[in-house]
């Protein structure tokens, strides 16, 4: 996201007091990438964005990060009412949470309660909000984030339920957005083997149809080359990616930023 350099020293308005306070987004940066733990970036951040009223957030990654070794879940960092958390998994809600599953499709930060102008959601589904809010979680907004093809989002939400936020959406992405790159450096391992492998042009089109399962047959006919041409395609994918079908062939092409189907 790209800021003005009036917008880059904008004035936060303190939603306890009143009183106007000059905070540069540039500290936020020093200050958050001097933290060195999971703990510390969030108490940064936390302590940034409740000037625009927020106290509850929660990170969640809504695909797996194999770059930082971790796994797609709605459990690494929060600060969300314990209680609820408790119920909320226990009831699997992360499967119909309708925040989640308009993340997928929104094109930037959003209100929660605009999510139903997009999405005809099902009883279920508003009962989850509404339970939300009766857990203390108002005024709820999240935030999708994409690092190549992997997906995160962070959910922010204000225990006070009036007047309580000043939701600058361009601006909370930013603090998103940097939290989401600080929490990959902290976690990434520098001696991590990184893959380098290139595909040509002719073997991303096999594999893109491959991925969109069409069968040998087909791929030919739509490229305009024979099955065994096919087949040789194939055959040099499997060897670059080291798979010995194309499932894993596919997987391994998304999750290195290869193909996007």
């Amino acid at each position: 996201v790209a800021f003005q350099p009036e917008t880059m020293q904008r004035l936060y308005m303190s939603a306890s007091q009143g009183n106007v306070m000059l905070v540069p987004f540039e500290a936020y940066i020093e200050r958050a990438n001097k933290a060195k733990t999971d703990e510390e970036l969030v108490a940064v951040f936390l302590d940034t964005v409740k000037y625009h009223g927020y106290d509850r957030m929660t990170f969640c990654l809504f695909t797996d990060h194999a770059n930082v070794g971790l796994s797609a879940g709605a459990h690494h960092l929060r600060n969300y009412p314990q209680d609820w958390m408790q119920y909320y998994f226990q009831k699997d809600f992360a499967s119909i949470d309708p925040v989640i599953r308009y993340s997928y499709q929104s094109g930037g930060t959003f209100a929660w309660k605009n999510i139903e102008r997009h999405i005809s959601m099902t009883r279920e589904q508003q009962n989850i909000l509404d339970m939300g809010a009766e857990a203390g979680l108002n005024n709820g907004v999240c935030a999708p984030m994409w690092s190549g093809n992997r997906m995160a989002g962070i959910g922010l939400a204000s225990t006070e339920k009036q007047d309580a936020c000043d939701p600058n959406l361009d601006l909370l992405t930013a603090y998103c957005n940097h939290f989401y790159l600080a929490f990959q450096r902290l976690h990434s391992h520098d001696a991590r083997p990184y893959s380098n492998v290139m595909l040509t042009e002719r073997e991303r089109e096999v594999l893109l149809w491959a991925a969109r399962g069409k069968s040998d047959s087909d791929i030919g006919d739509i490229m305009g080359i024979s099955e065994h041409g096919v087949g040789f395609h194939l055959r040099n994918i499997y060897r670059k990616l080291e798979a010995n079908n194309r499932i894993l062939a596919v997987v391994k092409a998304i999750s290195l930023g290869l193909i996007f189907p």
